[in-house]
């Protein structure tokens, strides 16, 4: 009560005080600069799994190897936004070292950083913010231009980002589209020697009629070695990709080493000729020389002209995912011209700073009376 009271007494130099403070932030905020911001919203992305190379191809889901999880796929578009490449080209595009005052390039890139934004928002969005402000005691023509530069500056950006993303993507599908196409025409060769070998084997001895389990034979042991021909191919990619220690590697060539197992026991004989009782298959030694040679022949065909269909497949997809030219970012809220200044907030400035001017005026009284009367009066 008694220091009620005493602010009461004191009530004319508290609310002189106020009001001072609160005209001056109000001159203050009507002269300093005054800062707009233009806003965009994206969404990442796609990953790359639906590509050609990485799509699935009877069963084999190769995608599921090279596929980019979402969060690859978001750092990577913050690392091209954060990219002094991309400041810099902003700088130049906008003339920015000028409009900043800076004496080089990279005072004009700092100064930059502190007003552009970069958030990826609770929904999975990615937000693309720029700032821009104003002259002290700016006029109407220059709120107009830095409303027109905030916009400017995001679109800029949105732009390039997908021309950066899109030139990263087209390398690596290039990238993709070579390796395939060496692959492909080792494919061709080999099935064209294969199919000559055949032929003249076929023309040097009659054509021989294989049993039935013999012909089941062929089918598996094609099956394996074209398994294992396809799984060389992903473990190329793999091993251009990931370092060596890379778990699907790891898988990949364990696969391998039990398909080969697998037709290694077709192809060698066991020590004892008869037909195991687990095994559905004769061994290939129990064949005639003339059938064995025939059988491989043939198995040799069949085995190039699946990883010949395969290859030219994903040949063909590669060259189609290098020569696409669409657009890689989704824009959900393309920017806009501010309206209203996202900086200063004259009323909370004016009511913020007459709160601490009463407070410090108070304050201010009391320390006063103390030093007079050693109490409050």
């Amino acid at each position: 009560v008694q220091y009620t009271k005493l602010l009461w007494s004191y009530k004319t130099i508290i609310i002189r005080n106020v009001f001072i403070v609160a005209i001056l932030t109000s001159i203050i905020a009507l002269i300093i600069p005054k800062t707009y911001k233009s806003n965009a919203i994206l969404m990442p992305p796609k990953s790359q799994s639906d590509q050609g190379i990485l799509s699935n191809i009877e069963g084999l889901a190769f995608g599921d190897f090279l596929s980019t999880s979402s969060d690859e796929v978001s750092n990577s578009i913050f690392a091209i936004l954060k990219s002094r490449t991309m400041m810099e080209s902003i700088v130049n595009k906008m003339e920015l070292i000028q409009r900043y005052d800076s004496e080089n390039l990279e005072e004009a890139v700092k100064s930059l950083r502190d007003n552009l934004s970069f958030e990826h928002l609770e929904e999975g969005t990615i937000s693309i913010s720029a700032n821009v402000q104003t002259p002290w005691v700016s006029n109407e023509q220059e709120e107009i231009e830095a409303r027109t530069l905030s916009k400017e500056i995001v679109t800029f950006i949105l732009n390039k980002l997908d021309k950066v993303n899109k030139s990263l993507q087209t390398d690596e599908a290039r990238f993709h589209r070579l390796f395939m196409e060496k692959r492909y025409n080792e494919s061709i060769s080999n099935l064209h020697e294969s199919e000559e070998k055949l032929r003249l084997f076929q023309k040097k001895h009659n054509t021989l009629d294989l049993a039935e389990q013999t012909k089941a034979a062929i089918r598996v042991g094609a099956e394996i070695k074209s398994q294992i021909l396809i799984d060389e191919v992903k473990l190329g990619i793999l091993n251009k990709t990931y370092k060596m220690d890379h778990p699907e590697i790891e898988k990949l060539n364990m696969e391998i080493l039990e398909l080969q197992g697998q037709l290694s026991n077709l192809d060698h004989s066991s020590e004892n000729n008869s037909i195991s009782n687990n095994n559905l298959f004769p061994q290939f030694s129990e064949v005639p020389n003339l059938e064995i040679e025939l059988l491989r022949l043939k198995r040799e065909v069949e085995i190039q002209s699946k990883l010949y269909a395969f290859l030219t497949q994903q040949y063909e997809e590669s060259k189609i995912q290098e020569a696409r030219d669409t657009p890689t970012i989704q824009i959900l809220d393309d920017a806009s011209t501010p309206i209203k200044r996202f900086k200063p907030k004259r009323t909370i400035m004016v009511i913020g700073y007459s709160l601490i001017a009463f407070v410090l005026s108070g304050i201010y009284v009391i320390f006063v009376e103390f030093n007079k009367n050693g109490k409050p009066q």
